[in-house]
């Protein structure tokens, strides 16, 4: 069996065996769920989502392009529209605030060039490790904006570089270092009091 997800991409379309196909989807099955979980915050919205997902991923295949993004980016980005039409649907939530690419952000020019200071803050790890519990990063989490809470799962859980995590979100790169160092600081927001205790 190929190694890489674009390897059985290519077998997939050249054989047309499901079984192939199966491998992507044992893959990348919780990933997606994860994120999906994540976006719209309920387990069996969530377990919708993920077999639209899919059953999208296996309509499209065919315009895949491996040149232009690797498959788990196209897989999520796929993922990423299907939760924002679910919440738009529910209008749970603001739909600007996952739809327009620079709703939350204020991209200024200062913003721009935020992620070329050092940054005396502790790591992610760090914030990680002075938590409490994993249950109280969780809610901490779950406080954010949805837009925040994605591209940090997207970055930590989904181990996805800022430039795809712009594939996957359809902005520049710039934008999701931005959107994720102020995710970091209203994390640490968030989790401070816990320090302090």
């Amino acid at each position: 069996m190929p190694e890489t997800d674009e390897d059985l991409v290519a077998v997939y379309l050249a054989r047309g065996n499901e079984d192939v196909f199966a491998e992507l989807v044992k893959r990348h099955l919780s990933g997606v769920y994860s994120f999906a979980l994540g976006l719209v915050g309920q387990e069996f919205a969530a377990e919708d989502i993920t077999q639209e997902v899919f059953l999208k991923a296996w309509k499209n295949i065919r315009r895949y392009d491996s040149t232009l993004s690797k498959f788990k980016t196209w897989l999520l980005r796929i993922a990423r529209n299907t939760c924002i039409d679910y919440l738009r649907k529910r209008k749970s939530i603001p739909f600007s605030e996952l739809a327009s690419p620079y709703a939350d952000d204020g991209a200024d020019t200062a913003a721009l060039f935020a992620e070329r200071i050092p940054d005396p803050d502790p790591l992610p790890d760090e914030i990680l490790a002075q938590a409490e519990s994993a249950e109280a990063v969780v809610r901490a989490v779950e406080q954010l904006s949805p837009r925040q809470r994605e591209v940090l799962t997207l970055h930590y859980t989904e181990h996805l570089t800022f430039e795809e995590i712009g594939h996957v979100l359809g902005q520049p790169t710039n934008t999701v270092k931005s959107r994720h160092h102020r995710a970091l600081a209203a994390l640490r927001g968030i989790l401070a009091p816990n320090d302090a205790s």
